[in-house]
């Protein structure tokens, strides 16, 4: 999978990953991650998540890493948000109030600039990434994130049998085990199949839709 093809999603508009409303499991379980007012929540491939407004209102510092600039525009034109910019190495960084946008290559980050990160907020990241590359991006993110900060994952299992074989990518308990299982502890937290409420997996032929959130720390 190529940048482009990520940056051609956004351009194109074919983003039903994208989510207009704060994800009701970051409210339900933020608190196992145990944070303090002014800690830094790190939010990897944010696109526009307005989950990030939604931790910036809590009290919490927000890093986030988003590959498409329009991403990022759309972010800020349709929160009405006063952002500023400057630039470090091959980044443009977005700022405002709390939250910082590094646009660029999420491969690109390193431990200096995820030094202040306390937790870890991933929605979409894992099931956005092929095996090819989920598991450099696990890697990575244990590289450069520090060994203290807790993860909230959450996954989606599914079976297709019709339709696109692209993200989001099926993630078994199984896979996610094998991806961090080796360097931190992981506690399935809630499993539930969401296939009754999820008209697009049913047109594919999908059985099931489990979404299941992890504490990984």
């Amino acid at each position: 999978m190529k940048k482009e093809f990520w940056i051609e999603k956004w351009q194109n508009k074919q983003i039903g990953f994208h989510k207009d409303f704060t994800h009701p499991l970051l409210i339900q379980y933020l608190q196992l991650l145990k944070l303090s007012k002014g800690d830094t929540v790190f939010v990897p491939l944010c696109g526009k998540s307005i989950d990030m407004l939604w931790l910036n209102d809590q009290g919490y510092q927000v890093i986030g890493v988003e590959l498409s600039e329009l991403a990022i525009e759309e972010f800020i034109d349709e929160n009405k948000l006063k952002a500023t910019q400057d630039r470090e190495g091959g980044f443009k960084i977005y700022h405002f109030e709390n939250i910082t946008i590094y646009q660029g290559d999420f491969f690109a980050l390193n431990k200096e600039i995820m030094s202040s990160v306390n937790a870890v907020y991933d929605r979409a990241a894992l099931i956005a990434l092929p095996d090819d590359l989920v598991k450099k991006y696990s890697t990575k993110m244990l590289e450069i994130i520090p060994k203290s900060a807790k993860q909230l994952l959450i996954t989606l299992e599914m079976n297709r049998k019709t339709g696109s074989l692209g993200p989001p990518f099926s993630t078994s308990s199984e896979k996610v085990k094998r991806l961090y299982g080796a360097s931190k502890s992981i506690q399935l937290v809630q499993e539930v199949d969401i296939i009754e409420r999820e008209e697009h997996f049913q047109k594919q032929g999908c059985e099931f839709v489990y979404e299941r959130v992890y504490l990984i720390e």
